[in-house]
């Protein structure tokens, strides 16, 4: 198998409905810890756990922003699971954009 052929397979995995999902909560997962790390730095001892259930309705916008900016972006044409990536990243800054 060459290189091109290789690439070819590779752009058509990433294509697939559970490749975007991930990336997805990929991005979703990365803003979380993103949050959780910045909260250890005044309380060493903030786990995940306390980020869910302090804040379940912002956990919960944040699905709800990361699937409608999905459906939005599958509508143009522009949904791939690079920009799913960005797009549960930007979905938990939005659902967090109160504080």
């Amino acid at each position: 198998m060459n290189t091109a052929e290789l690439a070819a397979q590779l752009q058509d995995l990433l294509a697939t409905p559970q490749a975007i999902g991930l990336g997805l909560l990929a991005g979703i997962a990365g803003h979380i810890v993103k949050k959780v790390i910045q909260a250890r730095e005044s309380n060493a001892k903030f786990s995940l756990k306390q980020y869910v259930t302090q804040n379940p309705y912002k956990v919960l916008m944040t699905f709800f922003y990361a699937v409608a900016g999905s459906v939005g972006l599958a509508m143009n044409g522009e949904l791939s699971v690079y920009t799913a990536i960005m797009t549960g990243f930007a979905a938990n800054s939005l659902s967090g954009a109160s504080d």
